[in-house]
């Protein structure tokens, strides 16, 4: 018998990382790419959070960036922006549309709650299958 192999449709990472003790604009932002987890410390050039800057500030006037784009206003390679930019899809916090890299949602609030609804489905989905094997096996449920 072959075993069922599908693929992730996302990969959520939340990391629980201490806040920073003061409002700044830019430790906020690296504090929001280290809680998801695309901004590691090897990452010297802070390059997840210089991306996800660019395209939180794109939002305001509802664009995007390509990765080219990107990469030339970073200067960094094209495959180093696509890299960075797959784990922020991945992990629900942008999208590709129209060739365009774009947030999520209108407001990294937004996209925020978005993620947040998309990780409680995941658990809602991961509860009704823990009853029906619970079922299966007779085991209580207090």
């Amino acid at each position: 018998m072959s075993a069922l192999r599908e693929e992730a449709l996302a990969e959520y990472r939340i990391l629980d990382v201490r806040m920073p003790p003061t409002v700044d604009y830019q430790q906020d932002i690296e504090w929001i790419c280290r809680s998801f987890g695309f901004l590691e410390p090897r990452d010297k050039r802070k390059t997840a959070a210089r991306i996800f800057k660019l395209l939180l500030e794109a939002a305001k006037d509802g664009k995007g960036f390509t990765s080219n784009e990107l990469a030339k206003k970073i200067g960094l390679t094209r495959g180093t922006i696509v890299h960075h930019l797959n784990l922020m899809i991945k992990r629900g916090l942008v999208i590709y549309h129209e060739n365009q890299y774009k947030l999520r949602g209108r407001s990294l609030r937004s996209t925020i709650r978005e993620v947040q609804r998309d990780i409680n489905r995941v658990f809602e989905n991961l509860d009704k299958v823990a009853v029906t094997i619970d079922e299966t096996l007779g085991l209580l449920n207090r």
